[in-house]
């Protein structure tokens, strides 16, 4: 399923989407504050972009195991 993908990148990915999506949210709870549309598709573009980095640049996964 995910041969050839880097797990470190799919997990870090995760972790960055996570943690925007709370600072999106923290953001509107001290009142009304409305953000910019582009705001929001910052999250799955910064997603694409770290798996893409860790798939292509960074070619240690420290979820696999060696294969000797």
């Amino acid at each position: 399923m995910l041969k050839g993908r880097n797990i470190t990148g799919i997990i870090v990915a995760t972790i960055y989407c996570l943690i925007m999506m709370e600072i999106l949210l923290r953001s509107q709870r001290d009142g009304v504050v409305h953000l910019p549309a582009w705001y929001y598709p910052i999250i799955p573009i910064g997603a694409g972009i770290i798996c893409f980095i860790f798939d292509k640049f960074v070619t240690f996964d420290f979820f696999k195991e060696d294969e000797r």
